[in-house]
């Protein structure tokens, strides 16, 4: 009774000082709990020890009652006093609270990074008023479902639909912005005067469009953006009501947008003007080159709008034949700035998932570990009194603690990663305005950190709490081992652990096959040796440009040393395409009304061919000569050629742009995939630089000069040509023809790097669970290993015995896993060109490669193993 009166004392005192409710358990249990532990290791029966523990017990839980219910101690004390507790017990075994912590660092921290740029692209909401009403409308034609409009189209919509509160629609232009320092490119979206008002975004300083402003009598005014107003004009608000010069015109600053305004979504537009068509601009109908949004009414779904669209467009083709075949196609603002990316993010999303299990397993497997280590501590408490939910609480707040640890430090990891990886996931998807750890990030952080600690905590409670209490005391001599429930558990996590990590390696070996595959597609150029450059062309200048401009610029830029030839074209091959028309092969009947064929259309000098190394297959490429008075010549590619003449020569064939005289066809050249390598060559026909007209393709060009040297060290010695021709001309986006192929494939770089860090994790993970299994199945057959070299096993014997274990564990998990990534890849087929989502060379490869991790995780204890001696491991047991 004298460890009672101590208590006794003890707990008046802690009453006293208000901190029994947090300090009884921690100390007072525990001590007599150990006490009653040495009177059974002394010779007390368990029963008689039990009984006078419970007695003691339940003398000082009396006492304890009252003060609770003189102080009001609630749950929350309760849950106080847990997790002191749990801090301690995990303060005295600092490496496997390391190992645990480091484990679901990686896992909770891949999740929080994946699913912050989740949330930047799919969840935050666009910066516009009530963003969720607004859509697209797109004309389609044929095959196409999202073609630009006319502004024809564009006026009878405003007029005849009644769904919309309003309708605005916008063009993008490439301007020059001049004054006294170096001029700048710049990107300006020239709107309608409802623009501003249908987004209801509030400029920063000034005022936005009204309907005086498309007054020709108050000129042109243009709405700034804060970056460029800070970064050209030092943020000077009176700025505002001045006329700044841009492409040698003016244009009267009347407001500033703030930094979060981005219109077109994720366009960087550095201004906003207003659109004011000609009178032969508004009529014309048949094609279009505006982009129009809408504001739904309150309660008006998508569908609801497009089905009023339709009988709109149903009733201009009836009225206008040009408009054959073109209808209507309504989408969500949000679903058009998405794109393509969603699939490929739930994905990886998914695939971060996978990690997290994976770690979970492995902490799991660390837990009951640690369990049988506590097996005599479980049984003496439960001996003594303790109630199994008490010691499953106890755990689970342990399991918590781990968990709420592992997500800070995973929170620290994330912010890491996504500062590595902002600038490749904003070249790869559609972000603006960065990533980052906002309050949705954190509150997902929180509850996987819960979610985490529940699921990995829970079994191993749930068996710990279910000791067998008078066979562990009675064997009070002999080292603590797992029961066999407990074993087949741990063995089945690392089951699990291998045949998940088997999902993500064959993941991410499907996507290296297909980005190498993509990689080496025939782009139909040589990009080796090939620098390029944007040069932008004021507005006002335009006329004769080609004359004036690019034909003394390209003979500049070809004197310089190292320079084998140089060109220049309206759009660049990989990086821009879609910007087509439709024609007619002459001497063929009239094609019936929407059924015309389309063509890419580009602008090109002599030498372009050369420069990028397309061959001209039949006939010739430009002369200067090319285009005078009259003379009309176009070279085509190989795609049209096939597709109208097959089995021809298509050379001297004529054919009609739109309602323009016939251009004779003098070359078919080797055909280039224009939207990218994952997309199949379009037929294009090029027209010469020189032809009356190719000035209104030209306002921005692009040069393309093959070197002899490194294409970046010419930079320099180009801008300086330029510039020598007219120091107001900006020249932009310079790159080498291999940075501009590679950036056509960041996102899909993206997923291959992302899916490819996570699959590493997980192998790491999975063989480090595998190893740490046998490890302790082998420190648990210690004497029976000790036994056999006792009695002349050989040491391949032994390593043998242990590594059919190891390999019978990886053969359960790779077949496991074989099935999962059958089902996995289903989602990846998306994501992959050239390589079937059910790769057999795939598939064998990460099996082997898996089984060989696997096995090495396994040899390693089983060499241990075969060095025992037996000896000491006898005498040990």
């Amino acid at each position: 009774m004298a460890m009672l009166r101590k208590a006794t004392n003890r707990l008046h005192t802690l009453a006293d000082r208000g901190r029994f409710e947090s300090d009884l358990d921690d100390e007072m249990r525990f001590h007599l709990e150990m006490e009653a532990a040495k009177h059974v290791e002394r010779g007390m029966s368990l029963g008689e020890a039990g009984a006078l523990a419970r007695r003691e017990f339940g003398q000082i839980d009396r006492f304890k009652d009252e003060v609770r219910d003189a102080r009001g101690v609630t749950w929350l004390d309760d849950l106080r006093r847990d997790l002191r507790f749990g801090l301690r017990s995990l303060r005295r075994s600092p490496g496997f609270t390391m190992v645990a912590v480091l484990c679901l660092a990686l896992g909770i921290g891949a999740n929080a990074a994946i699913f912050s740029v989740l949330n930047a692209v799919l969840l935050r909401p666009l910066p516009y008023a009530q963003p969720d009403r607004l859509v697209r409308v797109y004309e389609t034609s044929g095959p196409r479902t999202q073609s630009s409009a006319s502004f024809a189209d564009f006026h009878d919509w405003q007029q005849q639909s009644t769904r919309f509160e309003s309708l605005a629609a916008w063009l993008e232009a490439s301007l020059t912005l001049q004054g006294t320092s170096e001029p700048e490119r710049i990107k300006l979206v020239a709107g309608t005067a409802g623009l501003f008002p249908l987004l209801g975004v509030r400029p920063l300083i000034g005022r936005t469009f009204s309907p005086e402003h498309a007054e020709p009598a108050n000129g042109q005014v243009i709405v700034l953006g804060e970056k460029l107003w800070r970064r050209r004009f030092g943020g000077d608000p009176s700025l505002i009501g001045r006329a700044i010069q841009i492409d040698g015109s003016p244009y009267t600053v009347v407001g500033v947008m703030p930094a979060s305004f981005d219109f077109p979504p994720n366009a960087a537009a550095d201004a906003w003007g207003l659109f004011d068509p000609s009178p032969a601009v508004r009529q014309a109908r048949g094609g279009g080159f505006l982009a129009v949004v809408g504001r739904l009414k309150p309660g008006v779904s998508v569908a609801a709008s497009a089905a009023e669209l339709r009988p709109i467009m149903s009733r201009l083709e009836k009225q206008y034949p040009v408009q054959a075949g073109r209808g209507v196609n309504v989408l969500s603002l949000r679903e058009t700035v998405v794109g393509t990316s969603r699939p490929a993010l739930l994905v990886l999303l998914g695939a971060v998932g996978l990690v997290l299990l994976i770690a979970c397993a492995n902490v799991a497997n660390l837990l009951l570990a640690r369990a049988a280590v506590r097996r005599r501590e479980v049984a003496v408490r439960l001996a003594l009194g303790a109630g199994r939910a008490r010691l499953v609480r106890q755990f689970l707040v342990e399991s918590l603690v781990l968990a709420l640890a592992g997500g800070l430090f995973g929170a620290l990891l994330a912010g890491w990663s996504l500062w590595a990886l902002t600038p490749l996931a904003q070249s790869a998807l559609p972000i603006a305005g960065g990533i980052p750890l906002d309050g949705r990030v954190f509150g997902f952080l929180l509850l996987i950190s819960a979610l985490s600690g529940l699921a990995f905590g829970i079994v191993p409670a749930l068996q710990a709490s279910r000791e067998d209490v008078r066979g562990t005391l009675n064997d009070a001599g002999a080292k603590a081992t797992a029961g066999g429930g407990q074993q087949r558990f741990r063995n089945a996590l690392v089951v699990l652990e291998i045949a998940l990590s088997l999902v993500l390696l064959v993941g991410a070996g499907l996507l290296l096959r297909g980005f190498f595959h993509l990689s080496g597609t025939p782009s139909g150029l040589v990009a080796e040796g090939v620098l390029t450059a944007h040069v932008s062309v004021p507005d006002a200048r335009i006329k004769g440009a080609t004359i004036r401009l690019f034909q003394p610029m390209l003979e500049r830029v070809r004197q310089i040393p190292g320079v084998r030839s140089a060109a220049i074209v309206s759009l660049l091959p990989i990086q821009d395409a879609w910007t087509n028309g439709s024609y007619k092969v002459e001497g063929r009947p009239e094609p019936l009304p929407g059924q015309k064929p389309n063509a890419e259309l580009r602008v090109a000098s002599p030498d372009f061919f050369a420069s990028l190394g397309i061959p001209i297959l039949y006939g010739r490429d430009f002369t200067e000569g090319d285009g005078g008075l009259g003379v009309r010549r176009v070279i085509v590619n190989e795609a049209l050629a096939r597709q109208q003449f097959p089995g021809e020569n298509a050379v001297g064939r004529q054919l009609r742009i739109d309602k323009e005289a016939p251009h004779t066809i003098v070359g078919v050249a080797g055909s280039v995939r224009q939207a990218g390598l994952d997309e199949e060559p379009l037929p294009e026909i090029y027209f010469p630089y020189t032809q009356v007209g190719a000035e209104n393709w030209l306002g921005e060009g692009v040069l393309v000069i093959r070197t002899a040297v490194a294409p970046a060290s010419a930079t320099a010695a180009v801008r300086r040509a330029v510039q020598s021709i007219d120091p107001s001309l900006p020249l932009f986006r310079v790159a080498t023809m291999e940075e501009v192929i590679a950036e056509s494939l960041a996102a899909r770089r993206l997923n291959l790097w992302l899916l490819g860090i996570f699959a590493a994790i997980a192998l790491v993970l999975s063989a480090a669970g595998l190893y740490g299994v046998i490890a302790y199945l082998v420190a648990q057959r210690k004497r029976e290993i000790g036994i056999r070299i006792a009695l002349g096993a050989q040491t391949r014997e032994v390593v043998g015995l242990v590594m059919r274990q190891g390999g019978g564990l990886t053969a359960a998990g790779i077949a496991l896993g074989l099935l999962g990534a059958l089902a996995f890849t289903r989602a990846l087929a998306s994501l992959l060109d050239g390589v079937s989502a059910r790769d057999l060379l795939t598939f064998s490869g990460v099996a082997a490669l898996l089984a060989a991790v696997a096995l090495l995780a396994t040899w390693i204890p089983a060499r241990r193993a075969a060095r025992v001696d037996p000896m000491l491991a006898i005498r040990n047991e």
